[in-house]
């Protein structure tokens, strides 16, 4: 009687888990599906503003800087997260990822144009909403003291007495320092040679080794740094803050490059979002201390709305294409296929087929469920193999080939394949798999089902739905231990990923 009578407790329990999670579950996807973000009233929590960059760079500190100014004026905070990585392609994506909801701000900066036109990434700028510009950070060219540059003249006199190109330095090839050297070498009139040094501290560095004849940047490089002289900024005035600094228009050369930041949402927020926040920067920029803040950063307060906002952004796309073409450095890194990869995947497929039925003395009744799935691998690396040898880097692009690592592991992969299936026929595997590599081809189509449906409806919807599909077709019928895998296993998910490693799970397109 005790022992039925535990029985009896221990299935209760195991029933009252099951209810518990999958009401915890159903409590997860209220709040986020349904509570957060949604409320009526905007805002109803603080507004993120994602960086770029790492804490200390110009566009983190107008950020952080616009964070505490709008504490005066916005009725919830605006907080600052730094997404580093890529030339700023990790934070817009992670923008993109995030809902669509007006709490999740990007800080937007021109030298995003080259970052996302030269790298070819799935990120477009049309993706954004382009709510306001704050500033307009003119562009600068700086020689060191020890040239003794006083004017654009003299730069110009300077080149025109070498039998080679002038040495003009700054961080980056394709970066918008670079074509503001293109620009100014055709306003000029001159021929320059471009040194690329990688980054802003190094370039000023070179400069104070006296390593270039201009180094192009901005006004605020040469804070704190003694023996650089600031020869002309592209800008239609003077910086309040350096009055003695000449503008190229000053000194007969039409013209106007700056460096633009300001905020962006992912396309799709509420309109209330866009009008609040749009209010809330318009209040900042007429604050006494973001008065201070641009002449203490040698920046133009610049406020443009969304619609003026985007159509810069627009015209100067085109113009930095057309630059970057000229430049070189619009090219393929794709070789022109001769035949699609349809056609390749078919004809490697066919050529690995080929290879079983020769280990096999072309018996297909002999080849074993082990040899299909190393064929299946062995097929896999020979097609990424292929497409490896469509890579081409071009000739002025100094970088590691991308062919490096992944042709390491594929060549591991086939490797070991082929072991296998060698080492598959040699021990007589001729055991009839029919119905377990069915079983095997399902759950593979299940997977990826579930990865294509995951990019539209979200982690947190499909992972279940994957889970109990998998266990039903391995005729597993404990329903309440299914309940308590499947939505168990959401819910640490959520709170492994989510809330300990602060990386957020896809919420799904429609949700966005």
């Amino acid at each position: 009687m005790y022992i039925w009578e535990l029985k009896i407790y221990r299935m209760r329990l195991k029933i009252f888990f099951a209810i518990l999670i999958f009401v915890s579950y159903l409590a997860l996807l209220w709040y986020l599906y349904l509570s957060i973000g949604h409320s009526k009233v905007y805002p109803a929590k603080p507004i993120t503003i994602v960086v770029h960059s790492k804490p200390g760079s110009a566009i983190d500190f107008m950020a952080r800087k616009t964070a505490d100014i709008t504490r005066k004026y916005s009725d919830v905070p605006f907080m600052i997260e730094n997404r580093s990585g890529t030339q700023g392609l990790v934070a817009m994506q992670y923008v993109l990822d995030n809902k669509s909801d007006g709490y999740t701000l990007l800080g937007v900066t021109k030298s995003f144009l080259s970052t996302v036109i030269v790298n070819k990434s799935k990120v477009n700028m049309n993706d954004f909403l382009f709510v306001a510009n704050m500033v307009s950070d003119p562009e600068a060219i700086i020689s060191n003291e020890e040239r003794n540059f006083h004017s654009l003249e003299d730069v110009i006199r300077d080149a025109e007495t070498k039998n080679k190109p002038q040495v003009w330095i700054g961080p980056g090839t394709g970066s918008r320092d670079n074509l503001m050297a293109m620009k100014c070498a055709e306003k000029l009139g001159i021929d320059i040679k471009w040194i690329d040094y990688k980054s802003g501290p190094q370039s000023i560095l070179a400069m104070l080794r006296n390593e270039g004849a201009v180094y192009v940047g901005n006004p605020a490089d040469i804070k704190g740094k003694n023996g650089l002289n600031i020869i002309s900024i592209a800008s239609e005035k003077r910086l309040e803050a350096l009055p003695e600094i000449p503008t190229f228009k000053e000194q007969g050369y039409n013209l106007n490059e700056s460096m633009w930041r300001g905020f962006a949402f992912k396309k799709g927020v509420p309109e209330v979002a866009v009008r609040y926040v749009t209010e809330v920067l318009r209040k900042v920029v007429n604050d006494p201390e973001w008065k201070e803040y641009c002449n203490e950063t040698f920046v133009f307060s610049d406020f443009e709305e969304h619609k003026k906002f985007t159509e810069r952004v627009k015209r100067e796309t085109d113009e930095t294409i057309a630059y970057l073409e000229k430049a070189g450095l619009m090219v393929s890194y794709i070789k022109e296929r001769s035949v699609s990869l349809w056609l390749a995947a078919v004809i490697i497929l066919i050529l690995t087929a080929l290879l079983l039925f020769i280990l096999n003395r072309f018996s297909i009744r002999d080849i074993s469920y082990d040899q299909i799935v190393a064929g299946g691998m062995f097929w896999f690396a020979l097609f990424f193999l292929y497409q490896t040898f469509l890579f081409q880097i071009p000739v002025k692009v100094n970088i590691t080939s991308p062919v490096l690592i992944p042709g390491i592991w594929i060549f591991i992969l086939l490797f070991l394949s082929f072991l296998l299936m060698i080492r598959s026929k040699t021990e007589k595997k001729t055991v009839n798999a029919a119905g377990y590599g069915k079983v095997v081809l399902i759950i593979i189509g299940y997977l990826v089902l579930y990865l294509i449906l995951m990019q539209w409806a979200g982690y947190f919807l499909t992972t279940p739905v994957f889970i109990l599909a998998t266990m039903f077709l391995l005729k597993y019928r404990k329903i309440e231990f299914m309940t308590i895998n499947a939505f168990g296993f959401v819910l640490f998910s959520y709170f492994v990923f989510n809330r300990l490693l602060q990386i957020d799970l896809p919420l799904g397109w429609w949700f966005g």
